[in-house]
């Protein structure tokens, strides 16, 4: 255990006693990685009422009381601090929940400092208490998102006014933040708006989240907000910061009221529709919202709406099919994932990633993940009666693993079907790195201790040092076959080189959506332990794959 009254610690100076009584809309924190533990000004304590102001690694905490929509953002911002994308400095913006049960925004700026090897030895940060809805971004001078939303309110408010919207963000920003540091992302941006601004254009601007910009103009026709983003996506081209260089693109999306819509949450939706459309389009373009853009959006609306009515009726129209993983050497099949799928009869052709985005969005992923977990189990330990080390695998949403009380969840439910040890497997997807390296590494941890094993699904190097693999200490690791190539003349040369890394940490490496068989040639090649695939099965039926890959076993 460790002793948060030692006093031998950056934590435990007379200037931070100082600065910690100071002032009331200002808060300290500092933590100290060698010695392992947190300390908070009496501020932030009594604030949101935290347990004391020494405590043990105390981020989980923190990120718990911060609201959900801004959760992954402050926990990227925190992995690029730690991975050096920011140059060892934190800057971000978000909600926390208060001691009165308020979320209240945050600006908060931090600093890495490392010893000679790299390693992160303490970390410092000033948060100050922006309030419920700050009115000006000290960063750009420009309104807020706050006062954005609280004009569309007004605005829509009366039913005799008329006007445009547009909305753009600077393409491929993070690229700017990477190259040079975030403080210097944040220089950028105040060039950028100061030169937005000297055009001296009728009508109001915004910053609204990150590097997005809002412009808003009454009376205004299409050709006049073509006008203003052709004005700004040539000023942002001629950006200069300092006496540097930084032409930038932007991409944007309008709508115009009320002929696209007479509610304040309709319009602004349908703004980043707009946006995302031409992102996804023709990035550095304008694209303007349409009708077929809104039925798109009715039905991503109705099926989440439909997918909910399901959940509330007993999960009706949900079950899982079940994937082969096939040993590369023997062709045996050791295990399966369960893959969930839903169907109606009004959204008969709903894919596996509509239907996750869509309980991702509403929430209802905590339920029906549940549900599938229990399902899944009670399956496999049918199968494990004729194939007693058979193991079953599933994936796992940031969402949930999030979500207070997932992992005591997770254990009862293995402890209740009685599962032989390492035959449940959790594959985290890709959303799960946002929830940052110390929750999953508590989390791997505690499985582990339970025999549940874990797996890195869609793992990608660019997120994943040899460290924090040996920190999570993964089971298998899941590679798309698109990362190993698709053919023998279009090989990754680095895909034999990480397979032997793996296999030097003791981690498994199962190379999945194979199709072909040059694909399956070249993963047995490199030296995967498992192969999972349309090449071998569809997800099937549990009747089908019983008949399949169970029933064969039998001893």
């Amino acid at each position: 255990m460790i002793d948060l009254t030692q006093k031998d610690s950056l934590l435990d100076t007379e200037l931070f006693d100082m600065l910690s009584q100071s002032a009331t809309d200002v808060y300290f924190y500092v933590c100290d990685f060698t010695a392992g533990r947190t300390r908070w000004s009496a501020g932030a304590v009594a604030e949101f009422e935290l347990q004391d102001e020494y405590m043990e690694a105390s981020d989980w905490m923190w990120l718990c009381r911060i609201h959900p929509e801004d959760q992954e953002k402050f926990v990227r911002d925190l992995e690029h601090m730690m991975s050096g994308k920011n140059g060892d400095v934190h800057h971000c913006e978000y909600r926390i929940r208060n001691r009165a049960g308020q979320y209240v925004w945050i600006r908060s700026r931090g600093v890495l400092r490392r010893d000679q090897n790299g390693v992160p030895t303490f970390f410092a940060a000033v948060l100050r208490n922006m309030g419920l809805n700050p009115k000006y971004d000290t960063t750009t001078n420009l309104y807020t998102v706050h006062e954005f939303r609280a004009r569309l309110y007004e605005t829509l408010a009366r039913p005799d006014q008329a006007g445009g919207i547009l909305l753009f963000d600077i393409d491929d920003f993070s690229r700017i933040n990477g190259s040079h540091d975030y403080a210097f992302g944040n220089q950028v941006l105040r060039a950028f708006a100061e030169k937005l601004l000297s055009l001296h254009l009728p009508g109001f601007l915004f910053r609204m989240d990150g590097d997005k910009f809002a412009y808003w103009m009454d009376d205004a026709e299409p050709e006049d907000l073509e006008t203003v983003f052709a004005r700004y996506n040539t000023a942002a081209a001629e950006l200069l910061v300092g006496d540097e260089e930084i032409p930038l693109v932007l991409t944007g999306g309008y709508v115009l009221y009320p002929a696209d819509g007479n509610r304040a949450e309709d319009l602004h939706r349908r703004l980043e529709v707009a946006m995302n459309t031409a992102k996804h389009s023709a990035p550095g373009s304008l694209c303007a919202y349409t009708a077929e853009m809104y039925r798109d959006e009715q039905r991503i609306n109705a099926l989440r709406s439909a997918i909910h009515r399901a959940v509330l009726h007993d999960f009706e129209g949900f079950s899982l099919q079940y994937q082969p993983q096939i040993y590369t050497r023997s062709g045996k099949c050791p295990a399966a994932e369960a893959i969930l799928c839903w169907s109606a009869a009004d959204h008969p052709d709903v894919t596996h990633e509509e239907l996750m985005a869509a309980l991702e969005d509403s929430g209802d992923i905590l339920a029906v993940g549940r549900w599938a977990l229990e399902q899944a189990l009670r399956q496999v330990r049918i199968w494990q009666q004729v194939v007693p080390e058979f193991g079953i695998s599933m994936d796992i949403s940031s969402r949930q693993i999030i979500q207070k009380g997932f992992l005591e969840i997770v254990c009862q439910l293995a402890q209740d079907y009685a599962l032989p040890p390492n035959t449940l497997c959790l594959e985290l997807n890709n959303g799960c790195y946002a929830a940052g390296d110390r929750h999953l590494s508590d989390l791997t941890r505690i499985l582990r201790s339970h025999n549940i094993t874990v797996a890195l699904d869609g793992f990608s190097p660019e997120w994943f040092s040899v460290e924090m693999l040996r920190k999570l200490n993964p089971r298998w690791v899941k590679l798309s076959s698109d990362f190993a190539g698709d053919a023998e003349d279009a090989v990754n040369p680095a895909l034999p080189a990480l397979l032997a890394l793996f296999h030097q940490l003791g981690i498994y490496v199962c190379i999945k959506g194979i199709s072909t068989r040059p694909q399956a040639a070249l993963a047995a090649r490199a030296g995967a332990d498992f192969v999972q695939g349309p090449l071998y099965a569809r997800p099937l039926a549990a009747e089908a794959f019983v008949a399949e890959y169970i029933q064969p076993q039998r001893a």
